[in-house]
């Protein structure tokens, strides 16, 4: 008997068992509950964002940065002064035309001192004083002498009055012959010598007051006064020191104090003798003061010296201020710019003052890019003269305009900037 193939059968499967494995691996997640969005929560975004835009607004209009396009910084254009520039300058100082040291009249020892370096003083004002006790004393002598003379005066006249009577009453008895000659002669010689008295003691009163106004004047000379209305630069003495108009003290040199008229104040500034011919009186000029930076002062020439100075090779002009405040101080160091001259062609042209980097050459051609609406511009200038910080130019320019200080080698006219302002 043939043996039958065993046919293995296959191990039932379990019901379920991976499913559950499966299922006890999972992780079960609740769906949330979100809320419904609606555009009423969105309006504090809205608000948020439209005040940073304001905001970058405001910012960007307070620092002068406005348009679009290429960064480029701005500035006004300046009116010149009238007549423009002649391109000359000269340097020079501040002089005060009227100043003065101060000294005694008199020798003795200063005993009053009332002003101080700074101090402004008046014509006539005491500035300092002598010791005048033996001028006092000197007074009060030449006062009684004076008295004493008055007092024979008045002591004469009673005597001519008297001798002129008694002479009249003698003549009348000559007349009548009641006296003599001799008697009548005795009386007209007393008349004489009572007028002769009168006329002698008149002659003392007036000496005597002669010499009490010399001593009046030798006390007011120990008055030392402002001779006019300045201010006190310099201080020379001190007190307890022996002033003398005659002799110099080593500090002093015989003076008290120096005043100047701050009122009187000009520029002395020299002139190259090659350029002097470009210089006249009565020539505009504007005057720059090293110590008031940025300001320029309206001036005007006023004389040219007749006299050249060899060893510099210059020749002296003094300027004179037609504006001045307080910052005008004698000494000071101080650049003059002279304008055309009387009667030129350049004194009627008007100038505009930019920085000198403004000024560019563009096709053979000088001009400046002036910037309106954020669009910048081509304006043909005439350059005149440099003058500092501005560069005076001649050319269709207003004072609303603003050129670029310093435009870059790929602008031109037509393009777009933005611009940030600053004052020249």
């Amino acid at each position: 008997m043939s043996a039958q193939p065993t046919i293995e059968q296959p191990e039932p499967r379990k019901p379920s068992i991976h499913d559950a494995d499966l299922d006890g691996l999972a992780i079960r997640r609740t769906e949330p509950h979100l809320p419904r969005r609606n555009g009423r929560g969105r309006w504090w975004l809205w608000l948020l964002l439209l005040t940073l835009v304001t905001g970058g607004a405001f910012v960007a209009w307070k620092s002068g940065l406005t348009g679009y396009g290429e960064a480029v910084e701005v500035t006004p254009v300046v009116r010149m002064p009238a007549g423009g520039v002649s391109g000359l300058a000269a340097t020079g100082y501040v002089v005060a035309q009227r100043q003065a040291l101060i000294a005694s009249k008199g020798t003795g020892r200063l005993e009053y001192l009332g002003v101080k370096v700074g101090d402004p003083v008046k014509e006539g004002q005491i500035i300092a004083r002598l010791e005048h006790s033996d001028i006092d004393a000197l007074l009060q002598q030449m006062v009684a002498k004076l008295n004493v003379a008055r007092a024979q005066l008045g002591a004469a006249k009673p005597e001519l009055e008297d001798a002129t009577l008694h002479f009249e009453r003698v003549k009348m008895l000559l007349e009548k012959s009641f006296i003599t000659k001799s008697e009548y002669d005795i009386a007209g010689a007393r008349v004489r010598r009572a007028a002769a008295a009168v006329r002698s003691a008149e002659a003392s009163v007036m000496a005597a007051e002669a010499e009490r106004k010399a001593a009046e004047v030798q006390l007011e000379n120990t008055n030392i006064r402002a001779p006019f209305d300045g201010i006190v630069v310099k201080k020379l003495a001190e007190l307890g020191e022996v002033v003398s108009p005659m002799t110099a003290s080593v500090r002093s040199g015989g003076s008290v104090v120096t005043i100047v008229d701050p009122a009187s104040v000009m520029v002395d500034a020299e002139v190259s003798e090659s350029m002097i011919n470009r210089v006249q009186a009565g020539q505009s000029a504007e005057i720059q003061l090293d110590s008031v930076p940025g300001h320029r002062y309206r001036g005007e020439v006023v004389q040219v010296m007749p006299i050249a100075d060899r060893a510099k090779a210059t020749i002296l002009t003094r300027v004179r201020f037609l504006e001045l405040d307080e910052r005008v101080r004698a000494e000071l160091s101080a650049k003059v710019t002279f304008g055309p001259k009387p009667g030129s062609v350049e004194e009627d042209r008007e100038s505009w003052g930019v920085p000198p980097t403004a000024v560019v050459s563009r096709d053979g051609r000088q001009i400046v890019f002036v910037v309106k609406d954020a669009v910048v511009t081509e304006r043909v200038v005439e350059a005149v003269s440099t003058s500092g910080p501005i560069q005076a130019v001649h050319g269709l320019l207003t004072q609303a305009d603003e050129v670029v200080v310093a435009p870059p080698a790929d602008l031109r006219a037509g393009a777009p900037v933005t611009i940030r302002r600053r004052t020249l």
